[in-house]
C-alpha cells in the first residue's frame, strides 16, 4: 500500500511469483513466471466507470514468463551459442489518470535511496553486457494498452491505443546473424456514448512493421569489398498496402 503520511493512495499487488534457478558445473538455467499484477487508486473520489479504479492491471494469465541457459563450450554437442534467453509477457492494461499518477509519482520521488539500488543494478547490467557472446534470443512482449479517459470523474467517453506486440528472434550460421524483429497491430480506437449506449471508432487499425536485420563479421575486404556489415530490410503493412524497404 502506498501511504503519504496519512493519506492511502494506492494497492500495488504482485499475487503470484515462481523462480528457479540450476547450477549444474560450468552452466545455469534459471526459469520464472510473474503472475497477476495490479495497481489500484484508493482515493475516495469517484468515477464514472468502475474500472477507472483500476489504474494497472494485465490482459492474460501471466505478466512474464522468462528462461535464460547458458551452456558449457566443453559440451561434446556445444552448438557454438554461449546463452540462451526466452521472454514472453502478457499486456499492461493503463488508465492514464492523470490525479492518481501524479500523487504516485510524487510518493514516489521521496524514497531517494531507492536511486542507489538503481544505480547498481544499471552498473551491473552494463558490465554483464559486455561480457555476453553469441546470445539467442526469442522474445514475445505484448506492448501496454493504454486508456485516456476524457474526464475520469463525470464522463465514460475513453480513447484506447493499443500498441501491438513486439516479437524478435535471432539465429547465427558461421559469422553471420540474422535478427527478425516486428511490431505488429497496432491499434488507436475511440468509444463514446450516445444516450447510454457505447459507440465505437477505429481510428487506426492493424499495422505491422517487420524487420530483417544481418549482420557479418570477420569480412575479408580484398574479396567480399562490396560486401557491407549490416543488411537491413523492413515491411510496413497496413489495410489497402504494403511498403518495403532494403538498405
Amino acid at each position: 500500500m502506498l501511504i503519504d503520511e496519512v493519506t492511502v493512495l494506492a494497492t500495488l499487488s504482485l499475487s503470484t511469483a515462481y523462480v528457479s534457478i540450476v547450477i549444474k558445473s560450468s552452466t545455469m538455467f534459471i526459469t520464472g513466471k510473474l503472475g497477476s499484477l495490479a495497481l489500484s487508486d484508493d482515493r475516495p473520489i469517484d468515477v464514472s466507470r468502475p474500472e477507472f479504479k483500476q489504474i494497472l492491471s494485465i490482459e492474460g494469465r501471466n505478466l512474464a514468463e522468462f528462461r535464460y541457459r547458458t551452456y558449457d563450450p566443453a559440451d561434446e554437442d556445444f552448438s557454438g551459442i554461449n546463452s540462451s534467453i526466452h521472454l514472453t509477457t502478457g499486456s499492461l492494461k493503463i488508465h492514464f489518470l492523470e490525479e492518481p499518477l501524479r500523487d504516485i509519482h510524487l510518493f514516489v520521488t521521496k524514497l531517494a535511496q531507492l536511486k542507489v539500488l538503481y544505480d547498481a543494478a544499471r552498473d551491473a547490467a552494463v558490465q554483464r553486457a559486455s561480457e555476453i557472446e553469441r546470445m539467442q534470443f526469442e522474445v514475445s512482449v505484448k506492448t501496454p494498452i493504454i486508456i485516456f479517459p476524457c474526464d475520469s470523474t463525470r464522463d465514460p467517453d475513453v480513447l484506447t491505443m493499443r500498441l501491438g506486440e513486439i516479437l524478435a528472434h535471432n539465429s547465427y550460421d558461421g559469422n553471420s546473424s540474422n535478427i527478425t524483429a516486428s511490431l505488429r497491430g497496432i491499434q488507436l480506437n475511440s468509444e463514446f456514448y450516445c444516450d447510454g449506449n457505447p459507440l465505437k471508432l477505429k481510428i487506426v487499425d492493424d499495422i505491422n512493421i517487420v524487420a530483417d536485420a544481418l549482420q557479418t563479421t570477420e569480412i575479408d575486404r580484398s574479396r567480399e569489398a562490396d560486401l557491407p556489415d549490416i543488411q537491413v530490410s523492413d515491411i510496413y503493412s497496413f489495410p489497402g498496402g504494403n511498403f518495403n524497404n532494403n538498405h
